[in-house]
């Protein structure tokens, strides 16, 4: 999952262009303890596995570290890209301009508020969201079994509002604390997120929504208890499902949104276009709402793009329904699709 927070971007037409204006005005040196990498293939830190190279990366594993990135990202002015996981994105070929951020860590420790039946949970957002949810599974804490097996940090499901099996992450969240591009901590109640399917203020594409510069480090939790068996069988069920009915090769997850009243999925089976491909990567025999990489280190962005055009415009012309993406588009795109 990524967003980006201060994309070097300009609209004009419905289309999404890098600003050919922009240019850093340091001589954007990272110092040697910031540990950042240059030109390094952001394809190595995403799920679907394609993906052109980042102008600088940084993998900090804590808010210290994210702090520091974020400090001299502000004082070289340059565009700054979270990605978290790497789930739920599509990077360019052309790669990322600026510095990509990837926001991740195993065994950063969580805090645990006991208060009678209910447990408030903070997580640090670089956690990974599968485990966190196993996790809590096993302590008999309920509100997280469907997120079991999904891909991703903590931080990006906040940020995107994922979600699965009925429940999102906002219906557990009692509070977000996010950094600022100060490098100063802030906790807003939920509310201040503004959720609704799959969205909330940290990927508004209206700049004037979205805070910029403002990246989640921490998220808690508002969990009750339940039997831990059970909460055990219900995470054991959604993981076996995902392995039966989703697609195991490299991939972002779910492409479209479901339209109201319809699966976004449904409509592309039925339209045809299983197996659909283009290149090195095509629409999953087993599930139609995902683009598999069939091809690593050969399958391209563009490749990707283009499948996805054509599943809009095929379902378009056969329903009259426009697809609109569920993936978010980083990187140096001269046009990224709408609900077409």
């Amino acid at each position: 999952m990524a967003y980006e927070t201060e994309p070097a971007r300009s609209r004009a037409g419905g289309e999404e262009t890098l600003d050919p204006a922009w240019e850093p005005t340091a001589d954007a040196n990272p110092p040697d303890e910031l540990q950042i990498l240059r030109d390094e293939p952001v394809s190595r830190y995403t799920s679907f596995r394609i993906g052109g190279p980042a102008d600088f990366l940084a993998r900090p594993a804590d808010t210290a570290s994210l702090g520091a990135a974020l400090a001299w990202a502000r004082e070289a002015r340059l565009p700054l890209t979270i990605i978290g996981g790497g789930s739920n994105l599509i990077c360019s070929d052309a790669g990322v301009r600026g510095l990509t951020i990837s926001f991740r860590a195993m065994r950063v420790p969580v805090e645990v508020v006991e208060e009678g039946e209910t447990i408030l949970l903070r997580v640090p957002a670089q956690r990974m969201l599968s485990a966190v949810a196993r996790w809590c599974c096993e302590q008999g804490w309920s509100g997280l079994d469907w997120a079991v097996g999904l891909p991703g940090t903590v931080g990006g499901a906040v940020a995107n509002n994922a979600g699965a099996h009925g429940t999102e992450m906002i219906d557990n969240i009692a509070s977000v604390t996010v950094m600022g591009p100060d490098g100063i901590e802030r906790t807003h109640d939920r509310a201040w997120l503004r959720a609704r399917y799959r969205h909330t203020v940290l990927r508004s594409p209206d700049p004037a929504e979205r805070p910029a510069g403002t990246i989640v480090v921490a998220v808690t939790l508002r969990l009750a208890r339940d039997d831990r068996d059970a909460l055990l069988a219900l995470a054991d069920e959604h993981a076996a499902w995902r392995k039966e009915h989703q697609p195991r090769q490299p991939c972002a997850g779910s492409i479209f949104k479901n339209p109201p009243g319809t699966y976004a999925g449904l409509l592309i089976e039925q339209a045809g276009l299983k197996g659909y491909g283009v290149g090195g990567v095509q629409i999953s025999p087993l599930h139609a709402n995902f683009i598999v990489n069939i091809g690593v280190g050969k399958a391209r962005a563009t490749d990707v793009l283009a499948v996805i055009r054509h599943a809009q415009e095929t379902v378009r012309a056969r329903t009259g329904i426009g697809l609109e993406t569920e993936v978010e588009f980083i990187g140096d795109w001269e046009r990224v699709p709408s609900a077409e």
